[in-house]
């Protein structure tokens, strides 16, 4: 399992909400490309990015995760208001290894087809979930059980997953294992794991679950975890 540290951007800024909100925001540093550096440093091979801003509609940190991906011989996985194709074209143009969806690729199968058909591997599905359920637009709307979406999804073609476990985000509590426990067993897709890690005894927990990778964000910037010591486990 291999960890994927955090960036996730807002005003240009490198932020971290709880549990998506808006209003709790921590700001963790006003240069992104250094925290890319840092975590390069510590040896990691990719680093998951987030447009906060094109997520909630309020502009876009395009520019910086374009200086991010030609500032590090880092693979860079991005997401943040990715709903059309033209807009995954893009980020991917600029360097991103990887586009990640979000409520779009569940409610528009023409798009998804779309995007999978032409990027394959570079696409990766996220699913926010709440007690099993998969939420959509800003954690609001339910969409469906895991199962049933995982596996529509899975049926057009979606690579890989990536699966942030909505209470957990942020907390850093711990991660939903049994959340992975039975998707890891439900499908053969790869997944990723998001939310809830707070040490690397979570990470060593998460290791166990079979998932191919996990998100780490706050936990990093707060210190409780040394990226250098678990970016692969």
């Amino acid at each position: 399992m291999i960890t994927i540290p955090a960036i996730d951007l807002r005003g240009g800024k490198v932020v971290r909400l709880k549990q998506g909100d808006p209003e709790q925001e921590t700001v963790y540093g006003d240069d992104p490309v250094a925290v890319a550096r840092d975590f390069h440093s510590a040896g990691v091979g990719l680093i998951h990015v987030v447009d906060l801003d094109a997520a909630l509609g309020s502009g876009d940190n395009r520019s910086v995760i374009a200086e991010i991906c030609s500032s590090v011989d880092v693979q860079v996985q991005t997401g943040g208001g990715l709903r059309t194709m033209d807009a995954v074209d893009r980020v991917l143009e600029v360097g991103a290894s990887r586009a990640v969806l979000g409520t779009a690729a569940i409610e528009d199968p023409v798009f998804l087809d779309g995007v999978v058909q032409a990027h394959g591997d570079r696409i990766v599905v996220a699913l926010d979930v709440r007690e099993r359920t998969v939420m959509t637009h800003g954690w609001t709307q339910e969409a469906g059980g895991i199962d049933l979406i995982l596996a529509g999804l899975a049926a057009q073609g979606v690579p890989r997953f990536m699966l942030t476990q909505i209470e957990a985000d942020g907390m850093l509590g711990g991660p939903d294992l049994d959340l992975y426990r039975h998707v890891t067993v439900f499908t053969n897709s790869p997944i990723i794991a998001s939310g809830g890690v707070g040490t690397s005894d979570h990470l060593h927990l998460l290791a166990q679950t079979g998932v191919e990778a996990v998100i780490v964000g706050k936990a990093i910037y707060e210190g409780s975890i040394d990226l250098s010591e678990v970016a692969e486990l």
